[in-house]
């Protein structure tokens, strides 16, 4: 009796652990890499002849490209606060940066709104999900959420290398001294796209036996446009044509594949595709007078394809199907619920406005819907 009862015991003992494991297994680490203003057409997958991508062409080899990605504003701030909150602008009241009456009257055609500077603390947001089922959060370059006293650290991050009130790099512009009270001065002329890759993958080295939530948003490619002197001069002697041919801008991009290959690769290092999801996207459409997004029309601020579309990958060695392809309709919206599907965050009074994607990334599809900007 004694004995049934120490083995009954060492039974479930090896059960709760094989259930622990298995747990640790099915919550991944997340990595959220977030360009800034990259248009839909500026990778070389995308069918560029100019622009070099090839770190960000293996990660859409390695798992599935939407086509149809949609950032869910035009610029920066509302559409990274919906991202964040997986709530639409009627709810956040974030609708464009600064005032909503900005350019000429007689092209703006909408009625200006009141809209909200700042991400009201009281919304539950993607790292804060993520901090409450165990996650070490990270956040690695641009927030610009709210002025000073509405950074990372308040709303849910455990690290902010970066992130303040500016959305732009500021007025050190991409080489140190960077001038930014959130980042460390490197050496003299240290690249700012460099040193976030560099932030980014400290961190994921120095957590990689915990599970962590890594969120990369790049100030680049925002202007100014601001290359490599080497990079711009590589671009300067190489033909481009009538929609892409800017060498600064170039060597942005290729300055961002280069450090998005860098995280990647310390992923593989570190033995974790298996376990890490990682999404790729950009926070709007590109800036159409510096990058064309032909056969898209207009860019950045505006509501046709050119200002909204935008280039998404989701990558998970052996949960995603390699080289798979998306036309479906998606949007930065639909993050959130997606993540919390993943994770098994049982919360389910949030009211999120986006749709979880896991059918699709498993190969099925998702209820029709449409997509508000």
């Amino acid at each position: 009796m004694i004995l049934r009862k120490i083995f009954t015991l060492i039974f479930l003992s090896i059960f709760i652990c094989c259930e622990k494991i298995d747990d640790r297994e099915e919550k991944p680490n997340i990595i959220l890499i977030v360009a800034d203003d990259l248009g839909w057409s500026d990778m070389s997958y995308m069918g560029s002849k100019y622009y070099e991508t090839p770190n960000i062409d293996k990660l859409s080899e390695s798992g599935m490209t939407f086509f149809n990605g949609y950032a869910s504003s035009a610029n920066c701030a509302p559409s990274r606060a919906t991202m964040l909150t997986g709530k639409y602008h009627t709810d956040h009241g974030i609708y464009t940066v600064r005032n909503s009456d900005r350019g000429n009257k007689k092209t703006r055609k909408v009625i200006p709104i009141k809209t909200e500077t700042i991400l009201d603390l009281n919304y539950f947001v993607i790292p804060e999900m993520l901090k409450s089922e165990g996650y070490v959060t990270g956040h690695f370059g641009k927030w610009h959420m709210g002025p000073k006293g509405f950074y990372p650290e308040q709303s849910g991050f455990d690290v902010n290398i970066a992130g303040n009130e500016n959305g732009g790099p500021g007025k050190g512009g991409y080489f140190s001294p960077y001038l930014n009270p959130m980042l460390e001065d490197g050496p003299e002329g240290e690249y700012l796209t460099d040193r976030i890759g560099d932030e980014a993958i400290k961190f994921i080295d120095e957590n990689q036996k915990n599970r962590f939530f890594a969120y990369v948003p790049f100030y680049s490619v925002h202007t100014p446009i601001q290359s490599k002197k080497e990079y711009q001069e590589k671009y300067s002697k190489k033909s481009g044509d009538e929609y892409h041919n800017r060498s600064d801008y170039a060597g942005m991009i290729q300055s961002l594949d280069e450090n998005i290959g860098k995280i990647v690769d310390k992923i593989k290092e570190l033995n974790l595709l298996e376990s890490t999801l990682i999404i790729f996207t950009s926070d709007n459409g590109g800036i159409r007078s510096i990058s064309n997004q032909f056969p898209l029309r207009a860019g950045k601020g505006s509501y046709y394809e050119g200002g909204i579309k935008v280039p998404l990958i989701f990558s998970w060695k052996g949960k995603i199907k390699e080289k798979s392809e998306s036309y479906d309709r998606i949007s930065n919206i639909d993050f959130f619920p997606t993540i919390k599907k993943i994770i098994g965050h049982e919360n389910e009074k949030l009211n999120l406005d986006g749709l979880d994607i896991n059918p699709i990334l498993k190969g099925g599809e998702i209820k029709k819907r449409s997509l508000f900007f």
